[in-house]
Protein backbone atom coordinates (compact mmCIF):
# COMPACT_ATOMS: atom_id res chain seq x y z
CA UNK A 1 0.00 0.00 0.00
CA UNK A 2 1.51 3.26 -0.44
CA UNK A 3 0.87 6.58 1.21
CA UNK A 4 -1.41 9.53 -0.72
CA UNK A 5 0.08 12.84 -0.48
CA UNK A 6 -3.21 14.84 0.19
CA UNK A 7 -1.18 18.27 -0.59
CA UNK A 8 -0.47 17.40 -4.23
CA UNK A 9 -3.71 15.04 -4.23
CA UNK A 10 -6.33 16.01 -7.18
CA UNK A 11 -9.24 15.47 -5.24
CA UNK A 12 -7.35 17.33 -1.72
CA UNK A 13 -10.81 19.58 -1.64
CA UNK A 14 -13.42 16.75 -1.54
CA UNK A 15 -11.15 14.46 0.68
CA UNK A 16 -11.01 17.11 3.12
CA UNK A 17 -14.19 18.19 3.07
CA UNK A 18 -16.22 15.15 3.58
CA UNK A 19 -13.70 13.07 5.71
CA UNK A 20 -15.04 14.35 9.25
CA UNK A 21 -17.96 13.92 8.10
CA UNK A 22 -20.69 11.70 11.29
CA UNK A 23 -22.08 10.09 8.44
CA UNK A 24 -19.76 10.32 5.19
CA UNK A 25 -20.97 7.08 3.40
CA UNK A 26 -23.32 6.74 1.16
CA UNK A 27 -25.42 4.29 -0.59
CA UNK A 28 -27.09 3.59 -4.34
CA UNK A 29 -28.95 0.59 -5.85
CA UNK A 30 -29.11 -0.04 -9.51
CA UNK A 31 -30.53 -2.75 -11.23
CA UNK A 32 -27.67 -5.01 -13.34
CA UNK A 33 -28.84 -6.96 -16.49
CA UNK A 34 -27.19 -10.40 -15.88
CA UNK A 35 -28.22 -12.20 -18.90
CA UNK A 36 -25.44 -13.20 -20.66
CA UNK A 37 -23.30 -13.57 -17.22
CA UNK A 38 -26.09 -16.37 -16.13
CA UNK A 39 -25.98 -18.29 -19.18
CA UNK A 40 -21.92 -17.89 -19.37
CA UNK A 41 -21.63 -19.62 -15.16
CA UNK A 42 -24.51 -22.09 -16.12
CA UNK A 43 -22.62 -23.67 -19.23
CA UNK A 44 -19.67 -23.57 -17.16
CA UNK A 45 -20.89 -24.87 -13.88
CA UNK A 46 -20.04 -22.15 -11.97
CA UNK A 47 -21.36 -21.05 -8.26
CA UNK A 48 -23.10 -18.01 -9.33
CA UNK A 49 -22.02 -16.33 -5.87
CA UNK A 50 -18.43 -16.60 -6.69
CA UNK A 51 -18.13 -16.23 -9.69
CA UNK A 52 -20.27 -12.53 -9.68
CA UNK A 53 -18.22 -11.78 -6.80
CA UNK A 54 -14.99 -12.40 -8.90
CA UNK A 55 -16.14 -10.50 -11.98
CA UNK A 56 -16.76 -7.63 -9.54
CA UNK A 57 -13.74 -7.62 -7.83
CA UNK A 58 -11.63 -7.36 -11.01
CA UNK A 59 -13.46 -4.54 -11.64
CA UNK A 60 -13.18 -3.09 -8.09
CA UNK A 61 -9.24 -3.36 -8.15
CA UNK A 62 -9.15 -1.53 -11.77
CA UNK A 63 -9.99 1.82 -10.03
CA UNK A 64 -8.03 3.96 -7.72
CA UNK A 65 -10.91 5.24 -5.75
CA UNK A 66 -12.06 1.75 -4.83
CA UNK A 67 -8.79 0.81 -3.36
CA UNK A 68 -8.45 3.90 -1.18
CA UNK A 69 -8.64 3.30 2.65
CA UNK A 70 -8.19 4.90 6.03
CA UNK A 71 -4.68 3.17 8.12
CA UNK A 72 -4.32 5.33 11.24
CA UNK A 73 -6.27 8.19 10.05
CA UNK A 74 -4.49 8.88 7.21
CA UNK A 75 -5.19 7.74 3.45
CA UNK A 76 -3.46 5.00 1.71
CA UNK A 77 -4.14 3.54 -1.46
CA UNK A 78 -4.02 0.00 -1.65
CA UNK A 79 -2.32 -2.49 -3.82
CA UNK A 80 -5.32 -4.83 -4.41
CA UNK A 81 -8.31 -5.34 -2.37
CA UNK A 82 -9.76 -8.52 -1.71
CA UNK A 83 -13.57 -9.89 -0.64
CA UNK A 84 -14.64 -10.91 3.12
CA UNK A 85 -18.21 -12.15 2.35
CA UNK A 86 -21.24 -14.18 4.36
CA UNK A 87 -21.34 -17.92 3.45
CA UNK A 88 -24.09 -20.22 5.53
CA UNK A 89 -23.11 -22.12 7.71
CA UNK A 90 -23.75 -25.85 6.51
CA UNK A 91 -26.87 -27.37 8.35
CA UNK A 92 -27.81 -24.05 9.74
CA UNK A 93 -29.56 -21.02 9.28
CA UNK A 94 -26.86 -18.89 10.52
CA UNK A 95 -24.17 -17.06 8.70
CA UNK A 96 -20.51 -16.37 9.11
CA UNK A 97 -17.88 -13.95 7.48
CA UNK A 98 -14.61 -15.55 5.34
CA UNK A 99 -11.61 -13.68 4.27
CA UNK A 100 -10.18 -14.70 1.23
CA UNK A 101 -7.83 -13.21 -0.93
CA UNK A 102 -8.37 -12.33 -4.72
CA UNK A 103 -7.39 -13.91 -7.38
CA UNK A 104 -7.51 -13.08 -11.28
CA UNK A 105 -8.33 -16.10 -12.59
CA UNK A 106 -11.92 -16.92 -12.28
CA UNK A 107 -11.60 -20.88 -11.48
CA UNK A 108 -8.45 -20.62 -8.75
CA UNK A 109 -10.49 -17.62 -7.37
CA UNK A 110 -13.88 -19.63 -6.75
CA UNK A 111 -11.37 -23.02 -5.68
CA UNK A 112 -9.88 -20.73 -2.75
CA UNK A 113 -13.02 -19.09 -1.70
CA UNK A 114 -14.85 -22.89 -1.54
CA UNK A 115 -12.00 -24.12 0.59
CA UNK A 116 -11.45 -21.18 2.78
CA UNK A 117 -15.19 -21.01 3.59
CA UNK A 118 -14.76 -24.61 4.11
CA UNK A 119 -11.73 -24.65 6.37
CA UNK A 120 -13.24 -21.76 8.64
CA UNK A 121 -16.45 -24.21 9.22
CA UNK A 122 -18.69 -23.19 11.84
CA UNK A 123 -16.62 -20.18 13.71
CA UNK A 124 -18.27 -17.11 12.62
CA UNK A 125 -15.14 -14.62 12.35
CA UNK A 126 -11.86 -14.94 12.20
CA UNK A 127 -11.18 -11.08 13.85
CA UNK A 128 -7.06 -11.65 12.99
CA UNK A 129 -7.90 -11.74 9.31
CA UNK A 130 -11.17 -9.22 9.43
CA UNK A 131 -8.58 -6.95 10.85
CA UNK A 132 -7.36 -5.91 7.64
CA UNK A 133 -8.32 -2.43 5.51
CA UNK A 134 -7.41 -3.90 2.14
CA UNK A 135 -11.33 -5.62 2.36
CA UNK A 136 -14.56 -5.43 0.71
CA UNK A 137 -17.42 -6.47 2.50
CA UNK A 138 -19.76 -8.59 0.54
CA UNK A 139 -23.35 -10.21 1.15
CA UNK A 140 -26.25 -11.31 -0.70
CA UNK A 141 -30.02 -11.92 0.02
CA UNK A 142 -30.70 -14.25 -3.16
CA UNK A 143 -34.08 -15.01 -1.72
CA UNK A 144 -35.73 -11.45 -2.41
CA UNK A 145 -35.25 -8.50 -4.99
CA UNK A 146 -34.89 -4.87 -3.37
CA UNK A 147 -34.91 -1.13 -3.98
CA UNK A 148 -32.91 -0.32 -0.76
CA UNK A 149 -30.54 -1.14 1.54
CA UNK A 150 -28.61 -0.49 5.18
CA UNK A 151 -25.81 -2.01 6.74
CA UNK A 152 -25.03 -2.24 9.74
CA UNK A 153 -21.79 -0.30 11.09
CA UNK A 154 -20.18 1.00 14.39
CA UNK A 155 -19.98 4.69 14.44
CA UNK A 156 -16.54 5.60 12.72
CA UNK A 157 -16.25 7.92 10.18
CA UNK A 158 -12.83 6.45 8.56
CA UNK A 159 -14.46 3.38 7.80
CA UNK A 160 -14.06 3.56 4.73
CA UNK A 161 -14.58 -0.07 3.10
CA UNK A 162 -16.63 -0.76 0.37
CA UNK A 163 -20.17 -2.94 1.04
CA UNK A 164 -21.59 -4.40 -1.50
CA UNK A 165 -24.94 -6.71 -1.64
CA UNK A 166 -27.10 -8.29 -4.26
CA UNK A 167 -30.20 -9.88 -4.29
CA UNK A 168 -32.71 -12.16 -6.05
CA UNK A 169 -32.40 -12.64 -9.86
CA UNK A 170 -35.75 -12.27 -11.87
CA UNK A 171 -36.38 -12.95 -15.48
CA UNK A 172 -39.23 -10.83 -17.93
CA UNK A 173 -39.04 -11.19 -21.67
CA UNK A 174 -35.73 -13.12 -21.38
CA UNK A 175 -33.74 -10.92 -19.45
CA UNK A 176 -32.34 -11.15 -16.33
CA UNK A 177 -31.93 -8.26 -13.58
CA UNK A 178 -30.30 -8.33 -10.45
CA UNK A 179 -30.53 -5.51 -8.12
CA UNK A 180 -26.91 -4.20 -7.09
CA UNK A 181 -25.99 -2.37 -3.98
CA UNK A 182 -23.09 -0.63 -3.34
CA UNK A 183 -21.97 1.78 -0.77
CA UNK A 184 -18.42 3.93 -0.19
CA UNK A 185 -17.13 6.33 1.82
CA UNK A 186 -17.31 10.33 0.18
CA UNK A 187 -13.93 11.15 0.87
CA UNK A 188 -12.34 8.79 -1.41
CA UNK A 189 -15.52 7.97 -4.12
CA UNK A 190 -17.97 10.45 -5.30
CA UNK A 191 -21.27 9.82 -7.79
CA UNK A 192 -18.77 9.82 -11.00
CA UNK A 193 -16.48 7.08 -9.88
CA UNK A 194 -19.31 4.80 -8.96
CA UNK A 195 -21.08 6.12 -12.18
CA UNK A 196 -17.70 4.79 -14.06
CA UNK A 197 -17.77 1.40 -11.41
CA UNK A 198 -21.23 0.21 -12.05
CA UNK A 199 -20.64 1.05 -16.13
CA UNK A 200 -17.66 -1.43 -16.08
CA UNK A 201 -19.30 -3.75 -13.93
CA UNK A 202 -22.14 -4.52 -16.81
CA UNK A 203 -19.76 -4.11 -19.58
CA UNK A 204 -17.73 -7.29 -17.59
CA UNK A 205 -21.01 -9.11 -16.81
CA UNK A 206 -21.81 -8.50 -20.82
CA UNK A 207 -18.27 -9.85 -22.18
CA UNK A 208 -18.73 -13.05 -20.37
Amino acid sequence: MQKINIDTWSRKQQYLFYKDFDVPTYHLTVTLDITRFKAFIKTKGHPFYFAFMHVMMRVMNDMEAMRCRFVDGDAYLMDKVHPSFTDLIAGTENFKIVTVDHHDDLETFIGHARDASTAQGEQFIDMAKESRQDLVYITTVPWYAFTQVTHAHMLNNKDAIPRIVWGKATERDGIWTMPFALEVHHAFVDGYQVGHFLERLQQALNRL
